[in-house]
């Protein structure tokens, strides 16, 4: 029988791990272990748990503490783009009340004045606006109006801001605002978009409007129920095209007969007429104050509605 020359490894011996495959299998099960450790808010305490896991094997501390930094320079990256996406509209998050970080929320100005923007002429004025608002002021879009958040300074700050966005408007626009420090922005733009809903709703004149301009309609309208009912008191009248457009000129006229009778191109007779049809399909008499009061609401708890 030939001697064999040199020695045949057994299955066993094959598949059992070598020395160095131990080693680097122990030190991923520390890494392991100091992954259950790290918060995740810290990318500093990288380098320094995977070098603790690395502790007695300097080879293994060294490559710990090279890919302890690469990992950290990776997060860090990951966070300022995270950072930037959430800056990348600002306004938006803040309008939609999406929890930002809290060094973003920390960055913001302690209080600001929501600014939301009806145009006359949508896509017109926007850089205007944002211009005379001031540099700092964060700009969004929400549902076809202008959104601002802008910062609010010293006593009476809002005010010069309202006038400016106001003077900018140049009575061809809608502006209801709310003022809110930073941590209830969300709460100020839905008050200053319901606001401007009541007010576009109710066929106000272009202006500034604010919660006091409209605290009847905002109290009547605010109950569904009460909505609901207002809303099916005024929609017979949509049924009757000249009605409805009569009603909705006396309503924009301040309610009178010779403004309504000359925005219609009718006499006054006609309308006088007409108002009358509109008492007896609504059960409202509009030229009477409360009828008048009633038939507004119905008007804008219908709109609302749409």
């Amino acid at each position: 029988m030939t001697e064999m020359i040199g020695r045949t490894s057994s299955p066993v011996e094959v598949l059992r791990p070598t020395p160095e495959e131990d080693r680097v299998a122990n030190f991923r099960a520390k890494v392991r272990a100091a992954g259950q450790e790290w918060t995740g808010n810290e990318p500093d305490e990288l380098v320094e748990l995977l070098t603790k896991a690395a502790a007695g094997d300097p080879r293994l501390a060294a490559i710990a503490r090279a890919g302890g930094r690469v990992l950290q320079d990776f997060l860090d990256g990951y966070q300022q783009k995270a950072t930037a996406d959430v800056s990348r509209d600002l306004a938006g998050d803040l309008a939609d009340g999406h929890p930002l970080p809290a060094d973003v929320l920390e960055g913001l100005t302690p209080r600001y004045l929501i600014a939301v923007v009806r145009l006359a002429e949508p896509g017109r004025e926007v850089e205007t606006l944002r211009a005379v608002a001031g540099e700092d002021t964060l700009l969004t879009h929400r549902d076809g109006n202008v959104v601002l958040f802008i910062p609010a300074g010293g006593p009476g700050s809002g005010e010069h801001s309202v006038t400016r966005v106001t003077q900018c408007l140049g009575g061809r626009g809608w502006l209801a605002t709310a003022e809110r420090d930073r941590a209830r922005l969300f709460d100020g733009f839905n008050e200053a978009s319901y606001v401007l809903r009541l007010v576009v709703a109710g066929l106000r004149p272009s202006g500034a409007y604010t919660i006091s301009d409209v605290l009847v309609e905002y109290a009547v309208t605010l109950h569904e129920k009460v909505r609901t009912d207002l809303a099916a008191v005024i929609r017979p009248l949509r049924a009757n095209k000249v009605l409805w457009e009569t009603l909705t000129a006396f309503v924009d006229s301040d309610y009178s007969r010779n403004k309504a009778a000359r925005s219609l191109f009718i006499h006054r007779s006609t309308l006088d007429y007409r108002l009358r049809r509109i008492a007896d399909v609504t059960g409202c008499d509009p030229t009477s104050g409360r009828g008048a009061q009633k038939l507004t609401a119905a008007m804008i708890a219908e709109a609302l509605q749409g």
